[in-house]
């Protein structure tokens, strides 16, 4: 069994926002960076309530920084069918090491939990756990991840290809179906991998959920290729950061949680599709089968302890 490490890095192509993404439920005013490469979201200084984060802008300058951690991965999806998972003995196809990881979702692919159930929310998913940590500090996380030639996305019913989740965190209810809103996400969707951060406002028994995409590779650049993320959480500086193959890529100066804090927070990677039946309704079709492959997965407290592009001394996880 692999042990778990995580971080993350991406690179920034464009930032999409929707309407009350400020904590009054009012708009962001966009304006463009320094460098003209992405979008700006600043919320009214009199009405912005995040009184922790020094800045008023939601999206700031790329500022590099650093970050680490490590920990034990379960699976917690219960009837894992022989096809969803499997560990692959390929040396000349693995990141690194010896062993990498293959995912597969089909159509009906979707698990119950103690306190959930995929199916009756329509979802769909094959996502392995790694064991919570209280939102302290800093956390840092990293993964490999390569696409199967196969791959295609559902772009009514987004996929998910690692997310940050939360505990004892604030609850609602998204297009008429229960909510637990995560931290993060990574998306696959519309030909692109996104990096959507789940902006959490409102309050914390209806809470309301703002996605602020970043558009980060092509898929078709992911096919057949390793890509490396990392990322790291900061909470006591109320930062993200982000790396995608070793070369920092952006920092978000915001509490990552959002105005409520959950009791703790942990990474999940896999595959995880949403929403399913729009899909199904508008095409007529079952979901498309996706596999997925990930290796060097790590979690630490400074990116020197997750990212082997920043410290080559790291080594290979079997």
């Amino acid at each position: 069994m692999k042990k778990v490490f995580l971080v993350l890095a991406l690179t920034l192509f464009s930032i999409q926002a929707y309407a009350g993404s400020c904590p009054d439920g009012s708009d962001p005013v966009r304006s463009i960076s320094a460098d003209g490469t992405y979008f700006v979201f600043n919320c009214d200084k009199n009405n912005n309530e995040q009184k922790s984060s020094p800045s008023n802008s939601l999206i700031t300058e790329i500022n590099p920084v650093n970050h680490s951690g490590w920990k034990q991965l379960s699976n917690t999806m219960a009837g894992l069918s022989s096809h969803n998972f499997q560990y692959l003995n390929d040396s000349p196809k693995s990141r690194r090491g010896n062993q990498y990881q293959r995912f597969e979702l089909r159509d009906g692919d979707c698990g119950s939990y103690t306190d959930w159930d995929d199916c009756a929310n329509d979802r769909q998913r094959v996502e392995f756990t790694a064991s919570p940590l209280p939102p302290v500090g800093k956390q840092c996380m990293a993964f490999s991840i390569m696409l199967d030639d196969s791959f295609v996305t559902m772009d009514s019913s987004p996929t998910a290809l690692g997310q940050i989740q939360q505990k004892g965190g604030p609850k609602g209810f998204m297009e008429g179906f229960k909510s637990q809103p995560g931290v993060l996400m990574f998306h696959a969707q519309e030909g692109y991998y996104d990096f959507d951060w789940l902006y959490l406002h409102g309050s914390r028994t209806d809470i309301k959920q703002t996605d602020l995409k970043f558009r980060l590779l092509s898929l078709d650049e992911m096919k057949g290729k390793w890509t490396d993320i990392s990322f790291c959480l900061d909470f006591a500086k109320n930062n993200m950061s982000l790396w995608v193959n070793g070369k920092i890529k952006f920092n978000i100066n915001q509490p990552p949680t959002g105005l409520h804090l959950p009791e703790s927070i942990f990474f999940k990677y896999g595959i995880y599709q949403s929403f399913v039946t729009k899909y199904k309704q508008k095409y007529n079709l079952d979901t498309p089968i996706q596999i997925v492959y990930y290796d060097e997965i790590r979690r630490g407290s400074s990116v020197e302890e997750v990212d082997f592009n920043i410290n080559p001394n790291l080594k290979a996880i079997d």
